[in-house]
């Protein structure tokens, strides 16, 4: 029997070439915005006074930085050209550290490390990652793009040129790090308890009970209110994914952790292949916060380098037809996502999610991405005498699978086209139609239709509507006593499709709340569901 779940409705099929125009309606400016918001390539420039700088970094990298163990060292900092003063650096990573062949280290960026006012675009730290094993430079970027987009908790990334000293050390990946400030600009509040799942083993933060405490602190690291070192929460959590009856299970769970923010994540993975993650390969890569809003634990991803099915065992062919509901074996090891595709309510958010991911994971839109990128990095990653990969290697991955020294890299339009296409395949022999997962709203009247994601909401939705002509547009939210809560005013936009991104942050309570879209004399609207 088909599955059935508050999606949004689907986009018609647009046959001819169209623009996405990009707004945003914020009630604060974020911390990260200007590095982050626009698609570009920053200038990072790295200047050292000490003569021995190299033998400093290298001398004080940690073995195992998954801690932020490595001890900096300062030097000044030019990013497009605004000048900081006392930089600390320091090289960070392991694999992308260790394997990487040649001097094109990942970097670590603490704007505050030796004066703690300074900030550069409101945030007190950022990453330089080398692109380790990616010949096409974008895998990261397109998939944190997705989720952001999607309103899942990720970092924003972005690309930057390396300077060192003067000289061009190649084109690397800028990315948010996952802290207090990340915390605020996401869910409003940065005071609760932040863990790190990174521990020892392949399993070891696997979200298991274990009754003592001396697992916990093998296999999490408490990155805030340290000094309280208060971890009642993860273990109360871990001990209702674990412990709690089936009939309660669902209960149980939804009062102690943001469950979408969980199974949104999960399914995201799925689809990008994306197993060095939680229920795949390696059980780490992921963040949990509870929200002194709610709280309840939200989860946050990190470090998504294996995106595209990069590093799991198997062909080409066999990692781009896994299953949607594949576990890594076995799966009582993953027992928070084991639980829920057993948990019939959990098993339909998750196809939820699945299905309204597949709108937009497909060649028709992520294909002018793929191309858009090429052709802003290509000059900075044909200069890149660093790199690992060749230019060809480059240019041909965009499209189709290579190999190199008997390991394939999946090409990324050829990995999207296959995957989606199985993806689809695997509805269909289930019976999942995801047509029926849509709204109903303003059915059999309107040529114009939006769709709003994700719903649930927590504290950003994103708007899309296509607009056949220009038009006079606005925009009202309001709660269930039809109190207003933001509005817009009307203003004349161009034809094509429209993307707006709402900063939801002061929608605090959860619950139902209700969105007008007036498309010149048409009034659409659609029933929101806030979770927080």
């Amino acid at each position: 029997m088909p599955v059935r779940g508050p999606l949004v409705k689907k986009l018609k099929q647009i046959t001819l070439p169209f623009l996405f125009f990009y707004s945003t309606i914020l009630f604060s400016q974020s911390a990260g915005d200007s590095l982050f918001n626009t698609l570009k390539v920053h200038s990072v420039q790295i200047n050292f006074q000490q003569s021995n700088y190299w033998t400093l970094l290298t001398g004080n990298k940690a073995f195992d930085d998954a801690n932020d163990s490595s001890t900096y060292i300062p030097a000044q900092i030019n990013i497009d050209g605004t000048i900081l003063d006392s930089v600390g650096i320091q090289f960070k990573g392991n694999s992308s550290y260790y394997n990487y062949p040649g001097n094109k280290k990942p970097f670590t960026l603490s704007f505050d490390q030796y004066d703690t006012l300074q900030k550069y675009d409101g945030l007190k730290s950022v990453n330089l990652n080398n692109l380790y094993q990616d010949p096409s430079f974008m895998r990261e970027k397109l998939f944190l793009d997705f989720m952001n987009e999607k309103g899942l908790n990720a970092p924003r990334a972005n690309f930057a040129r390396v300077f060192i000293n003067g000289t061009y050390w190649g084109l690397y990946y800028l990315s948010e790090r996952v802290n207090k400030t990340f915390c605020k600009s996401r869910f409003g509040n940065k005071d609760g308890n932040l863990f790190k799942g990174d521990g020892t083993g392949s399993a070891c933060a696997n979200l298991e009970y274990h009754g003592v405490m001396s697992p916990y602190y093998n296999c999490y690291t408490l990155k805030t209110n340290t000094s309280s070192n208060d971890w009642s929460g993860l273990v109360n959590l871990t001990y209702q994914i674990n412990n709690s009856p089936d009939g309660s299970f669902k209960d149980s769970l939804d009062a102690v952790l943001n469950t979408n923010s969980f199974i949104g994540s999960w399914a995201a993975c799925n689809m990008f292949v994306d197993f060095d993650s939680y229920a795949f390969r390696f059980v780490h890569n992921y963040y949990i916060y509870q929200n002194t809003s709610t709280n309840k634990f939200e989860w946050i991803t990190w470090d998504v380098s294996t995106a595209f099915g990069m590093d799991v065992p198997g062909t080409v062919p066999s990692v781009e037809s896994k299953s949607i509901f594949y576990i890594e074996p076995p799966e009582t090891y993953r027992p928070l996502a084991n639980r829920m595709l057993n948990d019939s309510f959990y098993k339909n958010q998750y196809l939820n999610f699945i299905c309204s991911y597949l709108q937009d994971f497909n060649p028709a839109v992520l294909n002018p991405n793929i191309d858009s990128i090429y052709n802003l990095i290509k000059a900075d990653v044909y200069s890149d005498s660093l790199k690992m990969f060749s230019n060809s290697n480059f240019d041909n991955n965009i499209s189709s699978n290579i190999t190199i020294n008997s390991l394939t890299y999946p090409g990324l339009k050829s990995f999207i086209q296959n995957r989606s296409a199985s993806i689809q395949n695997e509805l269909n022999s289930l019976g999942i139609n995801c047509s029926l997962f849509s709204s109903a709203e303003n059915p059999g009247n309107s040529v114009n239709e939006i769709k709003a994601f994700p719903i649930p909401f927590s504290s950003r939705l994103t708007l899309e509507y296509f607009l056949e002509k220009s038009e006079k547009t606005s925009i009202v939210i309001f709660d269930y006593l039809g109190r207003e809560l933001l509005k817009t005013e009307s203003k004349q936009e161009a034809e094509g499709l429209k993307k707006v991104i709402i900063n939801t942050e002061n929608f605090r309570l959860g619950g139902i709340y209700f969105l007008k879209l007036q498309i010149g004399h048409e009034i659409i609207t659609k029933k929101l569901i806030c979770q927080n």
